[in-house]
Order: C-alpha cells, then sequence, then structure tokens
C-alpha cells in the first residue's frame, strides 16, 4: 500500500476489522484485506455483475456530463455570475493516486481569491470512490469537496462534504 499515508491506511485497516469496509456490488461480504481494496480501486469494480450494471446506469462517455452535472454546472454559473468563484472546468485533470489508479475531477474550480477546488458530484457513493476522494485529499495541495442534489422534500440544493 505504498503512496498512502500511514493514517488512511490505519482507518482502511479499522474499517475492515471493524466490518465497516464493503465492495461495493458484493453485497453484504466484507473486505479481507487491504490488497483487495486497492484490486478492486484498481479494476473500477469489484468484477460482480452488480457493479457492473450500476455503473453501467450512471457512466457517461468522457467529457460528456450526466443531468446531474448538468444542473451542478448551472450552480457553478450563479457563483460565477455572483463573483463566488472566477472559473470552472469539467473533467480538465486527472490525478494519479497509485500505479494504474486515476481520479478524474468531476469539476475543477477557482474561487475568486484563487482558491483551487476539485468538487464531485455524485449521485450515489461507492465505497471505490469514497476511497479515491479521500486518497486525492491527502495527496494533493486543493481543498476536495463533494456534493450531492438534495430532493425537493429537503428543500432542495446541494448536500456539501468537505474532504481535507
Amino acid at each position: 500500500m505504498t503512496g498512502y499515508s500511514p493514517a488512511f491506511k490505519k482507518d482502511i485497516e479499522n474499517r475492515i476489522k471493524n466490518g465497516t469496509l464493503k465492495v461495493a456490488g458484493q453485497g453484504p461480504a466484507l473486505v479481507p484485506s487491504i490488497k483487495s481494496v486497492l484490486a478492486a480501486i484498481n479494476q473500477g469494480n469489484s468484477g460482480s455483475e452488480t457493479m457492473r450494471n450500476l455503473q453501467a446506469l450512471g457512466r457517461m462517455k468522457t467529457g460528456r456530463m450526466n443531468k446531474t452535472e448538468i444542473a451542478y454546472s448551472q450552480y457553478l454559473e450563479g457563483l460565477k455570475a455572483c463573483g463566488e468563484i472566477v472559473w470552472w472546468k469539467f473533467e480538465a485533470i486527472k490525478l494519479r493516486l497509485a500505479d494504474s489508479t486515476f481520479y478524474t475531477v468531476d469539476f475543477f474550480v477557482m474561487k475568486a481569491s484563487g482558491d483551487l477546488e476539485a468538487h464531485e458530484v455524485k449521485g450515489h457513493w461507492m465505497d471505490d470512490a469514497r476511497v479515491k476522494i479521500k486518497v486525492a485529499a491527502e495527496s494533493f495541495p486543493f481543498r476536495f469537496i463533494a456534493v450531492q442534489k438534495k430532493s425537493n422534500k429537503q428543500g432542495g440544493g446541494w448536500k456539501i462534504e468537505v474532504f481535507e
């Protein structure tokens, strides 16, 4: 597990031991080792038919936005018009997390202050995506933010989670 911080390794080990870390698409089966987690991340899926089917529903061709990402791009345009941000770009950068493991930032954003942020738009979190954004947040010098669209029952808008 080279390239990962000691704190990250410890967190993964603790989650494996207490049974809270699972590979998406494998039901309640626990991940038996850190090596299994990395293998799942490197493959982009767990190898199960369920996982492939779930991913197929939400995957777009590179450079094309899904409906949630389109809605978020409109939100970013609003922030730009208000002067909170000065620039954003969809899928502008791809970060290397480890050998054969990459993370493509959904929206790379420059705030009015000049600070750079990586915004990840999610309809539903898969375990491998959460691990990747945590690793990226520990490895790169910008703020990572995950957003999920709130339903109308929840008042609309965006649920924001910051990874630092």
